[in-house]
């Protein structure tokens, strides 16, 4: 099973803060996040609901004109798999009467960028590994497996900063990213080989950030909303693609050396699948 795939902000909410304030990026920060999140999945063969958590440490910090981060973050994820009955591939015709997958990993990403002039442009690079643990129900027939699994991710983005007056600001932004998922063979509990699978996600994303800023006594307190049109290019077992939006809404505060927000984000268009997902995080400022 896939990892949640990274989702790098072209400028972290503390840097987009400072710029609208008319202030310099901020020359270090170190944070601390939790993410929950539902998937509903309605393909045939992999119908059913996963829930999964997040947590990531991270640090940003400027070397000469350059802003350079980098988090470790630990995955949890399970799904359950619904009863209902194979309509393609070898085993069509056969009914699934349940199953669990539960998947943990480790990952790591590094991130890089700097300013040309109001254009910001980065790039990220990162690994993860982990291991599953499968169970099928079928009819008449049970079986189990664990397997490991790594996952490699890189892209870049593209952003800028406008301050459109009286609090309210946009960000416009575009995003590449290429997450790929490797999964070892192995065999099940009853003899039977699992083959190795491959998981190829190439992800277009177009859109930005719109939000206001205001005092709140000595905190500056910023909401908007984080609109991107999303293209997915996904190459597993069959290929397929398909465009869809991703919505998010974000509340956070900050003080002179410490940021604290949430944010609650969902997809948009999807045929076959239906998420949501909640984040929350602290931050301190050095």
């Amino acid at each position: 099973m896939m990892s949640p795939v990274p989702v790098v902000f072209a400028q972290s909410a503390a840097t987009v803060s400072g710029q609208v304030e008319g202030a310099q990026p901020i020359p270090a920060a170190l944070g601390l996040s939790g993410s929950y999140g539902r998937l509903k999945d309605d393909r045939n063969g992999f119908l059913g609901t996963t829930r999964w958590h997040q947590e990531t440490l991270s640090g940003e910090t400027r070397l000469g004109g350059f802003q350079l981060g980098l988090s470790a973050s630990h995955n949890w994820s399970r799904k359950e798999l619904d009863e209902h009955i194979l309509t393609s591939g070898p085993d069509a015709g056969g009914r699934v009467l349940g199953g669990t997958t539960k998947s943990r990993s480790n990952a790591f990403l590094a991130s890089a960028g700097r300013h040309f002039g109001s254009v910001y442009i980065g790039g990220f690079i990162g690994y993860g590994q982990g291991e599953t643990d499968e169970f099928r129900q079928g009819e008449g027939v049970t079986a189990s497996w664990e397997r490991d699994f790594h996952t490699r991710t890189i892209g870049v983005n593209v952003s800028t900063l406008l301050d459109i007056g009286e609090g309210w600001y946009l960000a416009p932004g575009a995003q590449y990213i290429r997450f790929k998922s490797v999964s070892d063979a192995t065999v099940d509990s009853l003899g039977n080989l699992v083959d190795r699978e491959e998981n190829l996600l190439v992800r277009g994303r177009l859109g930005g950030e719109v939000g206001y800023q205001t005092l709140l006594g000595e905190l500056v307190a910023t909401a908007g909303l984080r609109p991107y049109v999303v293209h997915d290019f996904v190459l597993f077992r069959d290929y397929t693609d398909e465009t869809a939006a991703d919505l998010t809404g974000f509340l956070t505060f900050a003080g002179e050396q410490f940021t604290a927000g949430i944010e609650v984000s969902t997809e948009l268009g999807r045929k076959e699948t239906d998420s949501v997902s909640g984040r929350l995080f602290v931050g301190v400022k050095f």
